[in-house]
């Protein structure tokens, strides 16, 4: 009873051909995150980039229902697929905030313009919809 085959967990097996050469790009990776907050309030700011391609956009065809006490939530099985998109991300180090661009495609033209976006124009503080392609 105590096997849960719906539970996975995943590891990464690292394939370095240079183990001494990737163990200093990570120790000056973080040099310069622990930086980050002193920078920032020098106007310098370290950013994260990171992208994920394939993301389905899914909508389920009736709204799940919501967790009671002593049940979970439940999820409609059914949904309608519309295609998939690109997230394109900037996390900046020293305040933890993060730029989404989201789109259906990721180009060196939607990069462009996402570090457009990201070294150009304020943040909206609101939420995320002004970031959205």
């Amino acid at each position: 009873m105590d096997l849960k085959p719906h539970r996975i967990g995943y590891w990464l097996t690292p394939k370095f051909e240079d183990e001494e050469l990737f163990r200093r790009q990570l120790k000056e990776v973080c040099e310069i995150y622990k930086k980050a907050i002193h920078w920032h309030t020098q106007n310098i700011h370290v950013v994260s980039l990171n992208e994920m391609t394939g993301i389905q956009a899914l909508e389920r065809i009736a709204p799940s229902l919501p967790m009671k006490p002593r049940k979970i939530e439940l999820r409609e099985f059914e949904y309608i697929r519309h295609g998939t998109l690109s997230l394109i991300a900037s996390f900046m180090v020293a305040t933890g905030e993060v730029i989404p661009s989201i789109g259906s495609t990721r180009t060196e033209a939607d990069i462009v313009a996402h570090l457009h976006t990201v070294f150009n124009e304020p943040p909206k503080i609101s939420g995320f919809s002004s970031w959205i392609n």
